[in-house]
This record gives C-alpha cells, sequence and structure tokens, in this order.
C-alpha cells in the first residue's frame, strides 16, 4: 500500500505540473474540439436522416472529457506498475502503420492491428529493432481502459438511425464515443539513483526485458495525450445491452493480451503467438459483434399493431408524457392507432389532453399527453413502408473474407 501511495503521489506532482503548461494546454483543448466536432458530426447524421438533432454534442464532449481523465488515471497507474517502457516501442512506425491501414478502411484505425502487423516485420526482417512484448503490453493496457470507459458511457446519447441490411429496413442506434486521456508513462533515462525517486520491488516490471536493459535503470515519468474510440451499430438489443456485451469481449480481449506480453517476455518463443493475436484477436470482437447484428433477430421493427418508438426527443410532448424507446402506442383516446400517420392525425383533432394506451414491456399502461401546436410530438418511429433515407450495414470483415476466398478455391 505504501508503494502504492508513494506512486500515486509521484504521478500526481507530473500531472499538476502538465496540467498547467501551456502547450499541454493548447494541445489537450485541441483534442477536446476534435472530439466535440466528431459528437456533432453524429448529430448531422441524424439530422440528415430524420431531420432531428439533439444539440448535445458539448455535453457529451464534456462528458467524455471528464471520464477520459478517469481513464488517464487508470492507464496510468496500469502502464507503471506494469513496467511499459515508451522508449523502445517503436511508436513512429506504430502511428504510420495505423495511417496507412486507415487509408484501406477507417475501421483499422486501432493499434491492435498496427501492432500486429508492425510486430511481424520486426521479426520477419529484424527492422525496426523494438520490444514486442512492451508493445504489446501498451496495446493491452489502451484496449482495457477502453474497455472499462464503454461499459461506463458506451450507451449515453445512442444516435438513432434507420439501417438497411439485406432487403430489409430496420431501426437501430449508432454508438460512438470518443476519450481524450491524459497518461502518464515511463521512459528509461540511465542507471537508477538511490537517493531519488522510488525503489520499486523485486516483482517489477511484470513485462522483463532481459535483453535489452540492465537491473536498476532510472525511469522518468512523462505525459502522453491518447485519444480512444469506440464505435458500434446496436439494431438486435438496446444500446445499453449492446455496450456491456462489447465492452466486457474487449475487456476480456485486453486481458489475454496482456497475459501473453507478459509471457513473451520471459519466453520469447511466444512472441509470434502474441503478434497474431493482437489483429485477429481484436477482429474476432469485431466479428462477434456483426454476427449477433446479422444473426439475431432485429427488436426495433414494426409490431403487428401499434406503432412502435425508436428514439424520443428530449423535451417533446412525449418526452413529457414519458414515452421512451421500444414503446408501442396502441391507441390514441380508445381510438386504435397502428401506423404513424394515423397517430399524428389522431392527435390533429385538437384534444387539449389525450390518453395514450402503451405497451411497454409486455404490460399495457395508459400515458397521458398534453397536446400543443406550439410543441413537437417528439416521436422517431420504427421504419414503416418506404424508407428513402438510412445507412447500410456493413459486416465485411477477415473471417468473412477468409471465408468467402476458401470457398472459392473449394469450388476451383
Amino acid at each position: 500500500m505504501e508503494l502504492f501511495i508513494a506512486v500515486l503521489l509521484l504521478m500526481g506532482k507530473v500531472f499538476l505540473s502538465t496540467f498547467t503548461s501551456p502547450l499541454f494546454i493548447i494541445t489537450y483543448l485541441l483534442l477536446f474540439f476534435i472530439v466535440c466536432w466528431q459528437y456533432r458530426r453524429l448529430e448531422d447524421i441524424t439530422q440528415t436522416l430524420m431531420n432531428y438533432s439533439r444539440n448535445q454534442y458539448l455535453r457529451s464532449a464534456l462528458l467524455s472529457t471528464a471520464l477520459g481523465l478517469l481513464g488517464g488515471l487508470l492507464g496510468s497507474i496500469l502502464l507503471i506498475f506494469i513496467g511499459i517502457d515508451l522508449g523502445h516501442l517503436g511508436i513512429m512506425y506504430l502511428w504510420m502503420i495505423a495511417v496507412l491501414l486507415m487509408l484501406v478502411n477507417p475501421r483499422f484505425l486501432c493499434f491492435a492491428y498496427a501492432g500486429g502487423i508492425l510486430s511481424l516485420i520486426s521479426l520477419a526482417t529484424g527492422y525496426p529493432d523494438i520490444n514486442i512484448a512492451q508493445l504489446m503490453g501498451l496495446i493491452a493496457v489502451l484496449h482495457m481502459v477502453e474497455s472499462i470507459l464503454i461499459m461506463l458511457n458506451g450507451s449515453f446519447n445512442p444516435v438513432p438511425v434507420y439501417l438497411r441490411s439485406g432487403d430489409n429496413i430496420r431501426g437501430g442506434f449508432n454508438l460512438q464515443n470518443f476519450w481524450p486521456i491524459p497518461l502518464i508513462a515511463l521512459v528509461a533515462s540511465g542507471m537508477a539513483d538511490t537517493s531519488t525517486g522510488i525503489n520499486m520491488p523485486d516483482w517489477w516490471p511484470l513485462i522483463k526485458d532481459y535483453g535489452q536493459y540492465d537491473y536498476g535503470r532510472n525511469y522518468t515519468l512523462l505525459p502522453v495525450l491518447a485519444v480512444l474510440g469506440y464505435g458500434e451499430i446496436s439494431s438486435t438489443s438496446t444500446p445499453r445491452q449492446r455496450v456491456k456485451k462489447s465492452g466486457k469481449n474487449l475487456f476480456f480481449f485486453s486481458l489475454i493480451l496482456l497475459l501473453l506480453s507478459i509471457l513473451v517476455s520471459r519466453w520469447a518463443q511466444l512472441t509470434i503467438i502474441a503478434a497474431l493475436f493482437s489483429p485477429l484477436g481484436h477482429e474476432f470482437i469485431i466479428w462477434l459483434g456483426m454476427r449477433e447484428e446479422t444473426k439475431r433477430q432485429p427488436i426495433y421493427i414494426k409490431p403487428p399493431r401499434g406503432i412502435m418508438v425508436l428514439d424520443v426527443k428530449t423535451g417533446s410532448l412525449a418526452s413529457q408524457a414519458g414515452i421512451r424507446s421500444r414503446d408501442i402506442i396502441l391507441s390514441v383516446n380508445g381510438e386504435p392507432a397502428n401506423n404513424f400517420y394515423t397517430l399524428q392525425e389522431l392527435l390533429s383533432y385538437g384534444w387539449i389532453t389525450v390518453e395514450l394506451e402503451v405497451l411497454r414491456e409486455g404490460k399495457k399502461t395508459m400515458q397521458l399527453l398534453n397536446c400543443s401546436p406550439w410543441q413537437e410530438l417528439g416521436i422517431i418511429p420504427v421504419p414503416e413502408g418506404f424508407t428513402p433515407k438510412y445507412l447500410s450495414m456493413d459486416h465485411d470483415n477477415i473471417f468473412d473474407r477468409l471465408r468467402r476466398i476458401s470457398g472459392r478455391l473449394i469450388r476451383k
């Protein structure tokens, strides 16, 4: 416990000096505006598809930034106690490969793919000379922090969309979040001076580095800025259910990769396994989410009777009446409403207050709706019939490509 407190105090000093640096503040604000712009882009998609914008991109960016601070603290603790040295990881090469992969497909802008490719190149050619065990450890820590952030607020402010899968159009939510995280990381800076700093125990670091460094080296704590991102479509489960499952899957991936990196630092023969697991394991996590969207029954589709609510606009009449996503509106003042057009017609009769019969989670309930010609109803229904604007669901991934290629070879 004393060691943990000592490290936290030292980290606190570095964080304090970092956040008072004008250069760091300017860079951090730049990342904040980039995150804010990304959330604005998501709201523009909804505006284009449904003529509706929540105007909450600033609130989303502020919440993500606050949680990013928490993620940065957790990530820094993991990086320090695991003993990951950023000085020999080939960060420049890592970014170069990540950017090239992004040009192939934007979703490949991820260190799991770039790190695996960089490690395989290093193993095959000997260049660049990097510490693969520590590189895998860094990737594992970043994804572990991301998995926790996903479970904390991955479902915040989901963007309602209409989706096309095959010949069918369904409702769903576009889940995307971005977290700017300030990290404190280790960089080796020479032999240790036992009169200053903190003496770490014999078990440290967890990721050993027998090949290149002597025992008793001195490490400096340096600030690093990073941005973590998450994106997924949810049409077969609620946003909360989706992020819970995705966060768990990503956490187990990062935990396995971290254990592999620790083993690789002790048994170099396992290096190829870790290098392959980084991109393939991450792709498997993506495949699991895509498979669920393909194989399971969508839940945001038109019911046999009534109108299913996909989303409710904040501050609208429906929101004030307590209408929620997945509610099915059956009738208005006893008059059946089987489509959204009929619902609007019934609400245009001039009533001051109407009683909506709503089916919610299999139980019928009555909700009072105060009508007002100056306020919007605020209901976004699931797709009904012809839908001119929608997003196409792309399920392409490495495993599907390999399956198609193998199928062609077998047929030949």
